[in-house]
């Protein structure tokens, strides 16, 4: 995470700002951080979710998606285990795998 940081204004309904406030306290944090956490986690995942579909309709291979994720190859073969994902793997993708691990 970066050592700048913004402030930003949120508008939020009285049942969110209740929930966060019980977990915030559950978890002996302050709003602001648990509502950082949150807001890390969520953007973590719709990079998964993109990276996902992007391996789904066959526009990158799995090490590429796993990249645009952010998460370990690993982790992105269970995000698409997950999601019921069938495993697309070429030899194709094979050699551009192995191009992508010699370039890195």
């Amino acid at each position: 995470m970066s050592s700048v940081v913004e402030v930003i204004t949120l508008r939020l309904p009285p049942d969110i700002l209740k929930e966060l406030d019980r977990l915030a306290e559950r978890e002996r944090k302050d709003r602001s951080a648990l509502i950082r956490e949150l807001l890390e986690r969520g953007v973590g995942e719709k990079r998964i979710e993109y990276a996902v579909e992007l391996y789904r309709s066959g526009r990158v291979t799995g090490w590429k998606a796993s990249q645009i994720a952010g998460v370990s190859l690993w982790r992105f073969y269970e995000a698409i285990r997950e999601r019921g994902v069938l495993l697309q793997y070429s030899e194709h993708d094979l050699e551009e795998d192995l191009k992508a691990l010699s370039e890195a």
